[in-house]
């Protein structure tokens, strides 16, 4: 080493240029501005590598199981590759003190999850510790990931921020952002990333950090779990769509492999015609002066997922009810509305695209409760629906689609006229072919002639789609317990969970079930009123319930 060392004094701006062979490194220090290149090298490192200048790593491979501290700016091309579990330390604390510091090139898992430590430049751990809270990633297209954690603490009592793009120009909408940030770690959670910053009120302006501004991807169990997508855009105050604007999704068995989003503000997802949800007119779509959260897929994955949003630094109107809206559409579990658009939530999504947030407050002339479809003995499809309320009522007109926008009349239901209490109708469609998905929603016909359109559900006949029933009671539930009754058509484990209103599992319990209906019992004494959302999980069905808990 003390060869080597003498040799580093004869460049007068360079850590060691290594162009071939193994460094076996203790402790490398170097001076300020100096920088370390590697030209094809094997560098291996068991404890400590300090770099006090710029790090380049055009081709070779790092084999990094300590710690290497950065205290300028990384580079490194597609041929370079990383292996080991240690950590990377980006920090300017002896030089370079006052600046930002930027990752540019290829430290990513180059691929999907099978290609983790294949052809691999990414991260194990990485702790961001930069003195102004700002790392970011430099080049269009780059894209930096970590294998295992991000730490997002500075070490100096705050937190640092991953920007996605030069922050010396930066883009207005998510989808200009050059780059990607990834945990490719495929546990659930945050991805070690602190939720100091999200809270259940809405507006976090004057503490926005330790979140991805621009584009972040991560990794996802084919099991399924709650993953955290803590993203947004550049800090601002009052009323404006800018901030952390984290979303939540829980995936039940997919196969998506990993899922990149990111936040577009003034995205317009307004819903064409007269939407009604929960018994309410829809009349607000909060795309144009809030935004959407935009998600998307390496590969052409599917499954079924829930997906929780919390809005952040935005007033919303005042309103009664809301539901997150699908690339402009309804789209999810009928009626699964929610009284604040802040850890809002909505079941039974598949595939990726735009999310955004709708609210109304003119109730629908008819209660609308329930509306589903589904096969029954694999032979025909029924559309149930239950209604609370009726003023001025005719009937029901049911239509069908193939396509989920060409609707077509298939049968009629007479209505209750004027009612106060709940009404149950179902209609029966004996002209559903096996293996075609069917769109179904209802043309509700006033006495005068008036009509509006209700969202659609959808069913299909298949020798092999498993049929159960679910039913929770007490709802609202005291102190005690809560009982879940499961019909299952053969014996299969099952998951059960329990979240609160801003996404924190409370409950997780795994059953193993019997054909035919199955009692369970859930302790409900130690979580605190609130709401809650339920959710069950099986081998072949994902379903779940929104909880209400109170004191008796």
């Amino acid at each position: 080493m003390g060869t080597r060392n003498s040799l580093w004094r004869q460049w007068p701006k360079h850590l060691p240029f290594l162009t071939g062979g193994m460094l076996l490194a203790a402790q490398l220090g170097a001076q300020h501005n100096y920088e370390l290149y590697n030209n094809g090298s094997i560098i291996s490192n068991t404890t400590t590598i300090s770099v006090w200048g710029d790090m380049h790593m055009i081709g070779g491979n790092l084999t990094n199981n300590g710690t290497v501290q950065v205290q300028g700016d990384l580079y490194s091309n597609t041929s370079f590759q990383q292996r080991g579990s240690g950590t990377t330390l980006i920090q300017n604390l002896n030089v370079n003190t006052g600046q930002n510091q930027f990752i540019q090139g290829s430290y990513a898992v180059r691929g999907g999850q099978a290609q983790t430590g294949v052809d691999d430049g990414s991260f194990y751990d990485l702790v961001l510790a930069n003195s102004q809270g700002i790392v970011w990633l430099n080049g269009t297209g780059n894209v930096a990931d970590v294998r295992n954690s991000v730490d997002f603490r500075n070490g100096a009592g705050g937190y640092n921020r991953i920007i996605t793009h030069n922050p010396a120009s930066l883009p207005a909408n998510g989808s200009g952002y050059s780059a990607v940030f990834g945990i490719m770690n495929p546990a659930g959670g945050l991805g070690s990333q602190p939720d100091n910053t999200i809270t259940v009120n809405g507006n976090t302006s004057g503490i926005d950090n330790a979140y991805v501004q621009g584009k972040l991807r991560r990794a996802i169990l084919p099991a399924g779990g709650a993953y955290g997508f803590v993203l947004g855009l550049q800090p601002a105050g009052g009323t404006a769509s800018r901030g952390v604007q984290y979303t939540r999704i829980d995936f039940a068995a997919n196969n998506y492999d990993v899922i990149t989003g990111y936040f577009q503000q003034g995205s317009d997802n307004t819903i064409p015609g007269t939407p009604v949800q929960c018994g309410y007119n829809i009349g607000y779509f909060g795309g144009i002066d809030h935004g959407e959260w935009v998600f998307d897929d390496i590969g052409s994955g599917s499954g079924l997922y829930q997906m929780w949003v919390w809005p952040q630094d935005h007033l919303m109107p005042a309103a009664t009810v809301w539901f997150i809206t699908k690339d402009n559409a309804i789209a999810g579990l009928a009626n699964d509305c929610g009284p604040s658009p802040v850890g809002l939530d909505r079941n039974d999504f598949t595939g990726f695209s735009e999310f955004g947030v709708a609210s109304g407050t003119v109730i629908f002339p008819v209660e609308l409760l329930d509306l589903s479809a589904r096969p029954v003995d694999n032979n025909f499809i029924r559309v149930d629906w239950l209604t609370g309320t009726e003023s001025g009522s005719s009937h029901f007109d049911i239509e069908r689609s193939e396509d989920g926008q060409n609707f077509s009349y298939i049968g009629q239901k007479p209505a209750a006229g004027n009612a106060t209490t709940q009404t149950g109708y179902h209609f029966d469609d004996h002209n559903a072919l096996p293996g075609i998905l069917y769109h179904y929603r209802l043309k509700y016909v006033e006495i005068d002639g008036g009509f509006t359109h209700t969202h659609t559900v959808s069913a299909r006949l298949d020798p092999g789609l498993a049929e159960f029933n679910l039913e929770v009671w007490p709802n609202p539930v005291g102190d005690g317990q809560l009982n879940v009754m499961l019909d299952l058509p053969e014996a299969q484990p099952v998951k059960i969970k329990v979240y609160d209103a801003i996404g924190k599992l409370v409950y997780d319990e795994d059953f193993e079930l019997i054909s035919g209906p199955n009692l369970l019992t859930l302790p409900t004494d130690k979580i605190a009123d609130g709401s809650y959302h339920l959710s069950v999980d099986g081998r072949d069905f994902h379903t779940g319930r929104k909880l209400l808990k109170i004191k008796h």
